[in-house]
């Protein structure tokens, strides 16, 4: 990890903020057209730009009824947030359950155990496309640790996070007609680590977008072809500065992204 500090009360580097915001947004279109084939309605997720505050600031501009995930990233013990309004709630339910109407009622209460659990197969897919997303940065392990439905249980079970730094950020939801949001946060300290890899993402050196995805040749003969995997990273040892021509000395072709990995050029197998 990269160390960074930021001071007390000022806003990210906005390259850093850029990096960010790319992840999410691919994030987003990514969960966009998997739940739009999933249910046969048209799905959409549009980012806004994320926000520098206090857990507690974001925990307590939550409106009743609350709906609170906790996700813990298990590579490194941080806490991610994930809150999902009653609007938003209701029609992903609905969704779940084959409705797909264009109006929902917003629930007048919070989730319940039995609802709580319908919506974990979609938090699933929400880690799934987060962890796929951040791999060009760092491997990501994401988990459903605990849901909150009052402000009381946060401020009771959650007291030494209540002052950590979050980057809050909201996905716009769109179903049809309904429109509601989702809003994300994950520690500052989170990012600052990861600082010069989200720079690097920033301005494309990093992993391309799916739709860059090319064919190449490839020619390293220390590379066991065999023994090649989804997402395996192959560093070529020649500089970013370099162009770079990769060929296959038996001919065999492989889907592949290009980018860079601390400081090199790379190449990241999809297929």
């Amino acid at each position: 990890m990269q160390d960074a500090v930021r001071p007390n009360d000022t806003p990210l580097n906005y390259e850093i903020s850029g990096g960010i915001s790319r992840i999410f947004a691919e994030t987003a279109e990514m969960l966009s057209a998997l739940w739009t084939e999933q249910f046969g309605v048209d799905v959409d997720l549009g980012l806004e730009p994320g926000k520098v505050r206090s857990f507690r600031q974001f925990a307590y501009a939550q409106q009743p009824p609350f709906n609170l995930v906790q996700i813990r990233n298990r590579t490194d013990h941080t806490n991610w947030w994930l809150a999902i309004p009653s609007s938003s709630a209701s029609a992903l339910l609905d969704l779940l359950l084959g409705s797909m109407h264009a109006d929902w009622d917003p629930l007048d209460r919070s989730l319940n155990s039995i609802e709580t659990e319908l919506l974990m197969s979609l938090l699933a897919q929400v880690n799934q496309s987060l962890e796929m997303q951040w791999r060009p940065v760092t491997e990501l392990d994401l988990s459903v640790f605990q849901w909150h439905h009052e402000l009381s249980e946060i401020e009771a079970d959650l007291q030494e996070l209540l002052d950590v730094d979050v980057v809050c950020l909201k996905w716009r939801l769109t179903i049809g007609k309904h429109q509601s949001q989702l809003s994300l946060c994950l520690p500052v300290n989170f990012i600052l680590a990861w600082s010069k890899k989200l720079v690097q993402h920033h301005y494309g050196e990093l992993p391309l977008e799916p739709h860059y995805q090319a064919t190449v040749q490839l020619e390293v003969e220390a590379v066991n072809l065999a023994d090649l995997q989804v997402g395996e990273v192959l560093e070529t040892g020649h500089s970013l500065d370099n162009p770079l021509t990769l060929e296959l000395s038996n001919g065999d072709l492989h889907q592949v992204r290009l980018g860079a990995k601390e400081g090199m050029k790379a190449i990241q197998v999809v297929e």
